[in-house]
């Protein structure tokens, strides 16, 4: 290999490294930056709008890639995530945060969107499985060691330095994409932009957000505000899927639903991501404000989430082509239903030990209903819709976490306020969570719970929708559409 082609790989492992801690770091420092900054209310919002901006931009990035270079746009997203990271550090308040969040997001949507095309372009086809597989294992390193070195961050340097050290990181991977990409342009052919169809997905998913942080509020006017939030949801989604009926290249190909293996491996994955991002985002504040533990601590109870999606994801890949989908997909979401029935179990004497472990049946269930679902997709593709497919279940699983984390929040926020609690008044410092009265510290435990009750749900929805997975494998295909497609051993993860 070539030094320019070291150059761009080491360049886009670096992009997506950072791109992959930034989703795991933060989930450990949050309970801290809300212990600084106040605005517990909007704790679900800095997660939900960063994954709500990076799962519209993977298409979109997708598609103006096409349109002015796989360098040029690599380079943008790379500028607009390292420029937001900065801005999230310099933060004064969470409505600060949470708009330096969304345009993180962009930037991260961009370099997760862009890192395959980039190796898909200047490597030929016989190099492309080896090369997709190191971003797999960048991806599968970054979530395993972010949320313990997010709580070393935090605890030694302050939470705003989980923001400020992506800038020089970033500044490295453009120079570096810079040098090595020269030259390289877009090869495919000018395709029009489904702009409306974006901004109708957008709007309603905005709309849903903000109706579902309103249900939880008391008053006439929280409930006249959930509904007209609800209303403008259905309103926009009914448009964007009039918009993707006609439209060219559209975001959402429709004719895929009308594949039994994409509508039932990507609902199963769907509901995992309702469950599985809402623990990922209340398993910290549950250690830190619950039981009293620091921001290692909460850290290192999400570490063998993060090992056991990687190891369920591995496992998952060998035994598809002897076990098939649905056996896969049955095993994955009753291991994500056991792990969320032992997190309803947890209260305000529980060890750590306990959280950790139940987290071990979620990172396994996780890993094999995710490369279950991305294989099985690509296997019903037709060959010439592939590279649009291939988006697609990490697009509807950040539309469910999306959807998971904005519950949560408004589950635990009217648990609180309907209990007689004020969550403004934690903000007290870095030391909040530790000096909260033991009252409170009982309201927050049951809030939680509630909100994981809520997850508990949607995996267990789960099951029986994965026993309608159809009974397949890459090796052995059905009669019906799935014989059209061709598979790929591209890896997406």
């Amino acid at each position: 290999m070539d030094r320019k082609k070291w150059l761009v790989v080491v360049a886009v492992d670096l992009a997506m490294a950072l791109a992959a801690l930034d989703s795991t770091v933060i989930g450990t420092a949050m309970p801290t930056v809300v212990a600084s900054l106040g605005g517990l209310s909007l704790f679900s919002w800095v997660f939900s709008i960063y994954l709500l901006t990076s799962t519209v931009a993977l298409p979109i990035f997708g598609r103006l890639s096409d349109l002015f270079g796989r360098r040029n746009m690599f380079v943008v997203a790379v500028w607009i995530f390292t420029g937001a990271s900065a801005l999230c550090g310099l933060a004064t308040g969470m409505v600060f945060l949470i708009a330096a969040r969304a345009l993180q997001g962009i930037g991260a949507g961009g370099v997760f969107a862009l890192s395959q095309a980039v190796f898909g372009e200047i490597f030929p086809p016989h190099e492309r499985g080896k090369m997709q597989g190191y971003l797999a294992a960048v991806w599968g390193i970054s979530a395993l060691v972010g949320p313990l070195i997010g709580g070393l961050i935090v605890q030694y340097l302050g939470w705003r330095w989980t923001f400020f050290v992506n800038v020089p990181v970033g500044i490295a991977a453009n120079y570096m994409l810079v040098i090595g990409l020269t030259g390289l342009a877009s090869q495919g052919t000018r395709r029009r932009i489904d702009y409306a169809g974006a901004a109708c997905l957008v709007v309603s998913i905005v709309a849903l957000m903000l109706a579902l942080l309103e249900i939880g509020k008391v008053g006439q006017r929280a409930r006249v505000e959930a509904i007209a939030g609800l209303a403008v949801c259905l309103v926009f989604t009914a448009a964007f899927l009039a918009i993707e009926s006609r439209a060219p290249e559209p975001i959402l190909p429709l004719g895929l639903f009308g594949s039994r293996t994409f509508v039932t491996t990507t609902v199963c994955l769907f509901l995992s991501g309702v469950a599985m991002f809402g623990a990922i985002s209340f398993i910290p504040l549950f250690v830190q404000a619950v039981l009293g533990g620091t921001a290692v601590q909460a850290g290192s109870v999400l570490t063998p989430i993060s090992l056991s999606w990687v190891t369920g994801s591995t496992i998952g890949g060998r035994l598809l082509n002897r076990l098939g989908y649905r056996t896969l997909a049955v095993a994955a979401m009753i291991s994500l239903t056991t792990g969320y029935l032992l997190f309803t179990r947890l209260g305000a004497g529980s060890p750590l030990s306990h959280a950790a472990g139940s987290g071990i049946f979620l990172g396994l269930g996780m890993g094999v209903i995710t490369v279950t679902t991305v294989v099985a997709v690509q296997t019903a593709t037709p060959p010439d819709q592939i590279g649009v497919v291939s988006t697609l279940p990490f697009f509807f699983r950040n539309i469910g976490a999306t959807i998971g984390v904005a519950v949560m929040g408004t589950i635990l926020n009217a648990h609180v306020q309907g209990a007689g609690g004020s969550p403004l008044t934690l903000a007290a410092g870095e030391g909040a969570f530790q000096a909260m009265p033991g009252l409170f510290r009982e309201q927050l435990a049951a809030g939680i719970r509630a909100a994981f009750v809520f997850g508990l749900s949607a995996v267990a929805f789960g099951v029986p929708a994965s026993l309608l997975v159809p009974s397949l494998s890459p090796t052995r295909l059905g009669t019906e559409e799935d014989t059209r497609a061709a598979p790929t051993t591209a890896p997406l993860d």
